[in-house]
């Protein structure tokens, strides 16, 4: 689940970052003043990325310690003879039981990728205006030139 958090908040931010900062601005391309953000260091500098990973880490050891005990379950009943209608039955119920701990780890980590994404925007939003950037891009669609606001950002947040 963290890497997904990193790649989706990694994209979501290049995007976003480009758009927001690009609208509104039809200046000529040799006028522009672009930027650009190291995501991956903001992700792991900022504290609040940590804390949120490290909730959704906790809801994802209930959900596969529920799950253990439910394949533990399966496994002992087969052993002990279960018919495999009954098995069916026991993996069915089995499902139904985990899927509210399933829910609320996917809920749990939709709600905290959006507030980190959504803090890391706001100072990125803030540092390019405050530089007067027309374009703020991640660090990762720059070849060349362009100014690192990473360190800004990255106080920020702090």
């Amino acid at each position: 689940m963290s890497s997904r958090l990193s790649v989706r908040l990694r994209l979501t931010l290049i995007a976003l970052a480009s758009a927001a900062c690009s609208l509104g601005f039809a200046p000529a391309a040799s006028a522009l003043t672009i930027g650009y953000v190291d995501t991956a260091k903001v992700l792991l500098s900022y504290r609040g990325a940590r804390d949120a990973q490290g909730k959704m880490q906790a809801e994802l050891v209930k959900y596969q310690q529920a799950f253990g005990e439910r394949q533990k379950k399966i496994a002992e009943a087969q052993k002990s003879g279960k018919t495999p209608s009954e098995l069916q039955k026991m993996t069915e119920e089995f499902e139904r039981e985990l899927k509210p701990l399933k829910d609320k780890a996917m809920s749990l980590e939709a709600r905290l990728s959006g507030d980190v994404k959504t803090r890391i925007e706001a100072v990125i939003h803030r540092v390019a205006a405050e530089r007067k950037l027309d374009l703020v891009l991640d660090k990762a669609a720059v070849l060349h030139g362009g100014v690192d606001i990473t360190p800004e950002v990255i106080k920020g947040l702090k």
